[in-house]
């Protein structure tokens, strides 16, 4: 074979064979086609199986001097390695200036600061603060006068199946919020009727009294809307349950 062709076809039949390529571009390992038997020898017989067993490593094992003469031993031409780790370094400075990064101190701000810092420079967070404020709605006045003055709470969760069969949405996070979130206007009402002024200044102070008008808002419309319907299909109920009626 010659070193041209030869070299191809170690490469091919080679890496066939399990052997690896390693960084200088040779093939390593072509001793391994013997670590387990002698059948590729034995049954060698055509052209293209002398790449193997003529190759020296198959012959002489893994520890050779050198190649004879006729191999080809040039590098297998590659792309060079990168990273995009060592790029970064690379383009920031290198290792010195990392080390010297990673080994000065700087006090930062904790996570809460970084968060508030980030809400802060939100563009369009006074957007969503004037369109907040331009909803229509109650004022504090009138949502603590309702929420007072109201013998019960209408249900704050949607209208949903959370038991029977293969049912465990009970459990789940969106029905124990809203589970929890009846429960905190159970005892706002609470306060209000026993401290009106107190919790009102409270709630206007910390401006959490629009996020509780917003759910009980939501709260009494739907419950309006189940009122609505239960009204419309009551006669149609009645007939079906009472045929007596009919007549």
């Amino acid at each position: 074979a010659r070193s041209g062709s030869t070299s191809s076809c170690v490469a091919c039949i080679g890496l066939a064979g399990g052997a690896t390529v390693a960084a200088h571009g040779r093939i390593q390992a072509m001793f391994a086609l013997r670590k387990i038997n002698n059948n590729y020898s034995d049954f060698a017989g055509t052209r293209s199986d002398f790449v193997v067993v003529g190759h020296p490593e198959f012959n002489l094992g893994k520890v050779h001097e050198q190649y004879p003469p006729g191999w080809d031993t040039s590098p297998i031409k590659s792309m060079p390695k990168r990273s995009h780790v060592a790029d970064r370094m690379v383009n920031s400075g290198g290792r010195r200036e990392h080390i010297r990064r990673v080994a000065t101190v700087v006090s930062k701000p904790s996570y809460k600061e970084r968060a508030l810092m980030k809400a802060r420079s939100d563009p369009q967070l006074a957007t969503r603060s004037q369109r907040w404020a331009s909803r229509p709605g109650p004022d504090l006045e009138q949502f603590a006068s309702q929420l007072a003055e109201s013998a019960k709470l209408p249900p704050c969760a949607p209208h949903r199946v959370t038991a029977g069969y293969a049912n465990h949405i009970s459990s789940q996070p969106v029905c124990r919020y809203y589970s929890a979130l009846q429960e905190e206007l159970g005892e706002l009402r609470a306060r209000l009727r026993a401290d009106p002024e107190g919790t009102k200044a409270e709630l206007a102070e910390t401006d959490t009294w629009r996020y509780y008008a917003d759910h009980l808002g939501n709260a009494q419309r739907n419950a309006a809307k189940i009122h609505r319907e239960r009204k419309r299909h009551e006669a149609t109920v009645r007939a079906v349950v009472t045929p007596e009626a009919k007549t």
